[in-house]
């Protein structure tokens, strides 16, 4: 039988998920910043696109990724409580 996942753990989850995909935007932000100073400016609507479909790719992954979080923070949390029990 599956553990229970209390809400408090899900809410955490979704946080850190989030977390990491606004480090993901910061860093093509950057990267847009960076290239746009060496890169004509009529010449970056390549890297617009590329940011784009990057952005949206990682949309498809935020799911998976918040559900790979969910699944360690319980596994911690039932070694932790595994680990009270046996003291």
């Amino acid at each position: 039988m599956r553990p229970t996942v209390t809400q408090p753990m899900v809410s955490l989850s979704w946080t850190i998920t989030l977390l990491i995909g606004l480090v993901f935007l910061a860093l093509g932000y950057g990267l847009r910043l960076e290239v746009q100073g060496a890169v004509d400016a009529a010449d970056h609507s390549w890297l617009d696109l590329a940011l784009l479909l990057c952005a949206y790719l990682f949309a498809f992954c935020l799911k998976p990724m918040q559900k790979t979080v969910l699944r360690k923070l319980c596994q911690r949390e039932a070694h932790r409580a595994h680990q009270k029990a046996t003291r």
